[in-house]
């Protein structure tokens, strides 16, 4: 009998994963420890994330999830719709305040979008320029934003306004692909208006020291706009989402599922584990689940390093 590795289980992830996303009630795919009566049963299975677990008998046969693909157990996870958390009608305040100079974790964003999280300060790699780092969502409104446009610190839903309020101004961003085209990450620089105007500590965790590889049962820690400091578990680190961007659905590959520690205005923060070593970067949610890109994914991709001061 097959050892059920981690790459067995990956592999009937591949093998699989277009023909479980097609179903209408699936919002994701992973893997992650099979989960019986609340209790983890210390075996690898395949998640196939709804968002509302529905009765067989309400289910038309093809939208129906077999209990193995491959010879691999699934588990069926209700996680509610994924969304994008920047902040929404009711928000609680958090971190909302204006600081100066800005530590990660506080309110900011475009000038046209409502709040979501400074998340830490970045270097680029060939400049050796110093960058604030968040979510496209955040500081490029879902690539709504031209390079050079201001960024508010707090955001324009927590009283941020210009010219006052501008702590710095759109960089680069990596564009997200809505429908059927995979994305990555979520993620944006800004540039300061003045290197005073920023700090690299996180509220109530300090400086990013270094960069960790998330693991399943991982305990995490972040701080952010919404929430203030909450701390998760990591569940998933090969997942596959739909993510709700308003009224436009985008598809994240190889994303980290923590469980909830996260509301709508957080978007953009630093995810680190307890030593302080980041991890990812959040940047969407529901009332269940929290989901972050892998940090080396956005390193790379933007050809940053995290900047400890």
């Amino acid at each position: 009998m097959e050892k059920i590795t981690n790459q067995v289980v990956a592999n009937a992830l591949r093998q699989s994963e277009d023909e479980l996303l097609a179903k209408s009630n699936v919002v994701g795919v992973g893997i992650g420890e099979k989960i019986r009566g609340g209790f983890s049963q210390g075996r690898l299975c395949l998640k196939i994330y709804v968002q509302k677990k529905l009765s067989a008998k309400k289910l038309a046969k093809k939208e129906l999830i077999p209990q193995e693909i491959a010879r691999i157990e699934t588990d069926v996870e209700e996680v509610g719709k994924i969304v994008a958390q920047v902040v929404r009608p009711r928000s609680p305040q958090g971190n909302s305040g204006r600081f100066r100079p800005a530590p990660g974790g506080v309110s900011l964003g475009h000038y046209q979008i409502t709040a979501g999280t400074l998340g830490c300060l970045v270097k680029d790699k060939k400049s050796g320029k110093v960058f604030i780092l968040s979510n496209n969502h955040v500081l490029a409104n879902s690539n709504k934003a031209k390079k050079g446009d201001p960024i508010l610190q707090p955001g324009p839903y927590d009283g941020g306004k210009k010219p006052k309020d501008i702590i710095g101004y759109l960089e680069n961003w990596i564009e997200i692909g809505f429908g059927k085209e995979v994305n990555l990450i979520d993620a944006a620089l800004a540039r300061p208006k003045n290197a005073g105007d920023v700090k690299p500590e996180i509220m109530l965790i300090g400086s990013p020291q270094g960069v960790a590889k998330a693991k399943l049962g991982m305990p995490i820690q972040k701080s952010g706009r919404t929430t203030g400091y909450t701390t998760g578990k990591i569940k998933d680190i090969s997942a596959t989402v739909k993510v709700n961007y308003d009224n436009q659905v985008a598809l994240f590959r190889n994303q980290i599922i923590a469980t909830n520690m996260s509301q709508g205005g957080d978007s953009g923060s630093l995810v680190l584990d307890m030593k302080q070593r980041a991890v990812g970067l959040l940047f969407a949610g529901s009332e269940q689940i929290t989901i972050l890109n892998p940090i080396a994914s956005v390193l790379d991709l933007l050809d940053i390093e995290l900047y400890a001061g």
